[in-house]
C-alpha cells in the first residue's frame, strides 16, 4: 500500500509501495536522483538491453533522429555512458542497421500483415505500431520475438503451416474487421 505520508506531496507522486509499517521505502540513488527503493517479493519486469530498447522505439517512433532516441533513452534511466565510443555514433549505427534491414517497403494497393512470433505464440496485426507494442511485451515477458511484415497471401500461407505443423501455437488475428480471438 502507499505509504500513510508522504513529505513530497505536490513535488513527486506517492509511490505504490511502502513499508510494513506505512513508511516510505528507503531512498535508493540512481541517474535522475534518489528514488524509493524497489519493494522486495514484487516481480520487476524484464528491461530491454538498450539495443532492444532503441530498436523498439524505432519501431514505434522511425521518424525519431539519433538525439531523439538518447533523450529517450536518459528519461527512462538507461545510462549511455556504458556503451562502448560515443552514445551518439553507436545509437546511430543501431539505427543505420534497423534501416538497413527494414522490410521493403511494398505497393501501396497490397495490404500488409505484421506478424509477431515469440514463444509458442504469434499475432497479427494492421499496423507496424500496434505489432511494436506486442513485440515490446512479447520481450518483457522473457521471449525474443520476431517481427515480420507479410503480404496478405503469405499471411495466409503461413498460418496454414502454423495450423498444420504447429497445432499448439495460439494464434492471434488482432486485425480490423477480423473474428475477434485465437485459431
Amino acid at each position: 500500500m502507499p505509504p500513510r505520508r508522504w513529505p513530497l506531496d505536490g513535488f513527486a507522486s506517492r509511490p505504490a509501495t511502502s513499508h510494513h509499517d506505512g513508511t516510505p521505502l528507503c531512498p535508493v540513488p540512481g541517474p535522475n536522483g534518489s528514488r524509493p527503493a524497489a519493494p522486495i517479493g514484487v516481480p520487476v519486469p524484464a528491461r530491454l538491453t538498450m539495443w532492444q530498447a532503441v530498436r523498439q522505439s524505432w519501431l514505434i517512433h522511425p521518424d525519431w533522429t539519433v538525439a531523439d532516441h538518447l533523450v529517450w533513452l536518459d528519461n527512462e534511466a538507461y545510462d549511455t555512458g556504458t556503451l562502448t565510443g560515443d552514445p551518439a555514433e553507436v545509437v546511430g549505427r543501431w539505427l543505420a542497421e534497423h534501416r538497413r534491414t527494414a522490410p521493403v517497403s511494398r505497393p501501396a494497393d497490397e495490404t500488409r500483415v505484421f506478424m509477431v512470433a515469440g514463444g509458442d505464440r504469434v499475432a497479427v496485426f494492421d499496423s507496424a505500431d500496434e505489432a511494436g507494442v506486442m513485440a515490446v511485451t512479447m520481450t518483457g515477458a522473457n521471449l525474443e520475438p520476431v517481427t515480420l511484415c507479410l503480404t496478405e497471401a503469405q499471411w495466409a500461407q503461413a498460418h496454414a503451416v502454423l495450423r498444420s505443423d504447429f497445432p499448439y501455437f495460439t494464434v492471434t488475428d488482432a486485425r480490423t474487421g477480423r473474428a475477434a480471438g485465437a485459431s
